[in-house]
């Protein structure tokens, strides 16, 4: 029996509703594990920085002395740098 052209349109926008839902099932999905992406490496960052700052701490306790000479160098060496660029202008 032939299809009406109603049927064939009912029958065209019933699929295209069931594309458009999978489609927003698999945005929804992608979006989820874009989020959880995004937790694991804010963590991950969290956990290396605590350890850096954590070992930095365990140097400064171990030695002391060799840990200001090292900042008051560093410190030194960057305000030549900042002077030598303040100085060009």
């Amino acid at each position: 029996m032939p299809h009406t052209i109603l049927e064939k349109t009912g029958d065209y926008i019933a699929q295209s509703a069931g594309k458009a839902a999978r489609a927003g099932s698999a945005a929804v999905d992608a979006v989820g594990d874009g989020v959880e992406m995004a937790r694991s490496a804010a963590r991950q960052g969290r956990d290396t920085a605590e350890d850096i700052l954590n070992g930095a701490a365990r140097q400064i306790e171990r030695k002391p002395l060799q840990s200001v000479l090292a900042a008051g160098a560093l410190a030194f060496g960057a305000g030549l740098v900042v002077g030598l660029f303040i100085k060009r202008r």
